[in-house]
């Protein structure tokens, strides 16, 4: 017995000693938030890039810091595959698209804490008088051009260009001629606009009473060190750019394919050229919490806090807005993150605050979705795997079904068409488990949900889809409804909203009604000028002295359409191939609907006056009938995305 309780006390004691060693051991190596000691980061990151490098990516370059210092900077692939040049962290130029605006709420936020700026005051108070024509009463703030809520339309125009001759003035680009409309109410719908950061980027320039790009420059730049960074739109002009800055490729037919150089109106809002390792001293800046660190951005610890913060979500449970930056849970944390697109590069950029960690990874490939950046984080941070279960007493699945377009759209030019040709629709249906399916036809999305509260839905389905790949977390959703109880957004909290469309706004009717009209024309030329030869050979016949007869109104009403449906397919190709282009260089295709708008006037008045002679078949009424709707069906249509209306 007393073997037995001095081998329990000796038992304690050992227990007892063990517990503060494997505590003490486990506070003194660091790890990432998912708990990968960063011993094994780069060798983990190896991994995962190994799958990706010279198949899905030519070239990436990866930043990670923990705790105040750089923990990993490590080029992967190449800048310039046809050189063989390795990428470098340190010294290889990427476009960082969209994680551009990071810098410019930055920028805002320091003059936010100098009081030049407040986030909840009117913009027209920064300004010049008549600047901002918005369309409704409610103010626009900065804090909604930081959530992407100031209702303006998508603007495209001159956004990318190759010719450094169409570059203009911030001022000028953003112009009151050269305003999107305002198609929504501010703070309302989410719907991600560069224009909106464009106009931050000009406030920043009247208040701060210097260039944007020269606030940039000694405010963030020369305090975080960052030597090897450029928001300018010439940035062909800096030796130091064009020497080691990174080409950017797209895959066609498996292989790839070096793009040209494009130069950038938007310059607050993607224009920026910097190196991975900048980027790592701007994440480990947005870390120092407490001053304690070399790089920081703020005099005030509150105001990165406060910037840190959530400040836009329509729905508690659902990823929001933070000052610029877009949340993301990953694991048991809170992410805060922007990524970036131009023509031929991806970024993305994650920070977890709470844990003072950060990720940057910078690739030279255009819409880069091959599922590295998604692996990366879920590795380091964590990913969401837990299963939701569905509250059986909530059943609006049936309610919330229909298709949905996104709010991030083009109202008052041709360029509405665009998400037609690319059939940018999302479908939702009600399932047979009592949850709805989501799916997404463009990307081969199809995913299962379950409502778990009120309108707000959970993915079941495992994996990850192309939109994780590309960054976006869809699994959550939440339907926003009236006051009667019709849903009128479905949100995933982020970058944009989809609103419900009718079927006559889908791509399918659209592509029916178009292919359509275009058949009934085709074989209405053919019949028609089949007729109207055998017309003139029947006149030669006969010797006729009198002229020969010309095509009748029957048979140049469906020539007349069969031209509208040809031009509006070369528009379209045209508007595909490059939609950044000015909207001037349609305004002949719009002319040349207009003519031919004209010329079916007379034509239909008189291919109505013969069909009330007597001797008219009720067939050929009927044919004349289908024809005149047909063409009048098609202008409609082009009427209703903006086809007759000159830039």
């Amino acid at each position: 017995m007393k073997l037995k309780k001095r081998f329990a006390s000796l038992f304690l004691l050992a227990l007892m000693a063990f517990i503060p060693v494997q505590a003490y051991a486990s506070e003194s190596v660091p790890t990432t938030p998912s708990g990968i000691p960063i011993s094994e980061i780069e060798n983990r990151t190896d991994q995962i890039m190994k799958k990706y490098i010279g198949t899905a990516i030519p070239g990436a370059a990866v930043s990670i810091v923990k705790d105040g210092k750089i923990v990993l900077s490590k080029g992967y692939g190449y800048s310039n595959i046809e050189k063989q040049t390795p990428m470098s962290t340190e010294t290889t130029y990427m476009e960082a698209g969209s994680v551009s605006k990071l810098f410019t709420w930055t920028a805002v936020m320091q003059l936010v804490e100098q009081g030049k700026l407040d986030l909840n005051t009117d913009i027209r108070t920064y300004l010049p008088d008549g600047f901002l024509k918005p369309s409704f009463n409610k103010p626009i703030t900065l804090k909604s051009l930081m959530s992407h809520t100031a209702g303006f339309e998508e603007h495209l125009e001159k956004l990318l260009v190759h010719d450094p001759a169409d570059l203009r003035p911030l001022k000028e680009h953003i112009a009151p001629g050269n305003q999107p409309e305002q198609i929504y109410e501010p703070g309302t719908v989410i719907a991600y606009s560069n224009y909106g950061t464009n106009l931050a980027g000009y406030i920043i320039e009247r208040v701060s009473g210097m260039p944007f790009e020269t606030y940039i420059q000694k405010h963030i730049f020369e305090p975080l060190d960052m030597k090897h960074s450029y928001f300018t739109q010439r940035y062909d002009l800096i030796p130091e750019v064009i020497e080691h800055k990174a080409t950017g490729y797209s895959k066609k037919d498996g292989n790839w394919v070096a793009k040209p150089n494009v130069f950038f109106n938007d310059v607050p809002a993607g224009a920026l050229n910097i190196t991975s390792e900048d980027m790592a001293h701007f994440m480990l800046a947005h870390l120092n919490m407490d001053h304690s660190l070399k790089y920081s951005l703020f005099n005030k610890n509150e105001t990165l806090r406060e910037m840190h913060e959530a400040s836009y979500t329509h729905y508690p449970e659902l990823p929001g807005n933070a000052h610029g930056f877009w949340e993301r849970f990953a694991g048991d944390y809170r992410v805060i993150e922007h990524g970036g697109n131009t023509d031929s590069f991806s970024s993305l950029v994650s920070i977890v605050p709470d844990q003072n960690f950060g990720i940057s990874i910078l690739t030279n490939v255009e819409n880069e979705m091959s599922g590295a950046r998604s692996e990366l984080i879920d590795l380091f941070v964590g990913g969401s795997h837990a299963t939701p279960q569905a509250d059986s007493t909530l059943k609006h699945s049936a309610d919330v079904a229909g298709k949905y377009r996104s709010a991030r759209a083009v109202s008052s030019g041709i360029l509405k068409l665009i998400p037609v040709l690319s059939n940018a629709e999302e479908v939702v249906t009600a399932n047979g488990n009592g949850g709805i399916t989501l799916s997404i036809p463009s990307m081969n999305i199809n995913v299962d949900y379950v409502e778990t509260k009120p309108y707000f839905f959970e993915r079941v389905t495992p994996g990850s889809t192309p939109y994780d790949y590309a960054g976006l977390n869809i699994s959550r959703l939440f339907f926003l409804t009236n006051a009667d109880g019709k849903v009128t957004q479905l949100s995933y909290g982020v970058i944009d909203d989809q609103l419900p469309i009718s079927f006559l706004q889908t791509s399918i009717f659209s592509y029916i009604l178009v292919g359509g009209c275009g058949i009934w024309f085709a074989l209405g030329s053919i019949f028609g000028i089949i007729g109207w030869l055998r017309k003139l050979k029947d006149a030669r016949k006969q010797k006729s002295t009198s002229r020969l007869p010309l095509p009748d109104s029957v048979t140049v009403i469906p020539l007349l359409g069969l031209l509208v449906i040809v031009n509006l397919i070369a528009s379209s190709i045209q508007l595909i191939s490059d939609p950044f282009q000015p909207m001037s260089n349609f305004n002949l295709n719009i002319i040349f609907f207009w003519v031919l708008g004209l010329a079916f006037v007379p034509a239909a008045y008189l291919a109505v006056r013969k069909c009330n002679v007597s001797k008219t078949t009720l067939l050929r009424k009927v044919y004349t009938a289908t024809l005149i709707l047909s063409f009048l069906a098609i202008s409609i249509f082009l009427y209703s995305y903006n086809f007759y209306f000159l830039a």
